[in-house]
């Protein structure tokens, strides 16, 4: 009798181990990737978003096509993150509100990459200093082009 307890006990405890893997830590670890695509994307890209319209027309469109798409797989990807409120707290994430905020700006950047108004190269580095506050993601204090609001993260 005591073999089969421990076979059921260790049985159940690789199950539990593995749901809470799969429903738990697989979505944070998936989240954490696409911030780490968009903190890749914000640097590969700022050549276009900072001098809108000068990069040929192909560039802009693939630039804007890809920061749209971050901007989709980062809010997909907090909604599949469960309880994502009390989660967040625990694995270090962005609060909700950052991440939609975040999100917003992902989308404002993919909609100015084209030729604009001529003050519109400094609002897009103003969007992307944001964008990472937001998310979390570390920008150099001389990299700035406006101070970092302390309260805001």
């Amino acid at each position: 009798m005591d073999v089969f307890l421990t076979v059921v006990t260790g049985f159940a405890t690789f199950a539990l181990g593995q749901i809470a893997v799969k429903l738990v830590i697989d979505p944070v670890q998936e989240f954490k990737k696409v911030v780490a695509d968009i903190s890749h994307a914000v640097i590969e890209y700022a050549y276009v978003y900072s001098n809108p319209g000068i990069t040929s027309l192909e560039v802009q469109k693939k630039s804007s096509e890809e920061l749209r798409k971050l901007s989709s797989r980062l809010n997909a990807q907090m909604y599949l993150v469960p309880w994502y409120p009390a989660t967040s707290v625990l694995f270090g994430l962005p609060r909700k509100s950052r991440v939609v905020e975040a999100a917003r700006y992902l989308i404002g950047l993919s909609n100015s990459v084209f030729e604009s108004a001529k003050n519109q190269a400094i609002a897009n580095v103003e969007k992307s200093e944001k964008l990472c506050d937001a998310l979390g993601i570390y920008v150099h204090e001389g990299d700035r082009i406006t101070p970092k609001n302390e309260n805001s993260a």
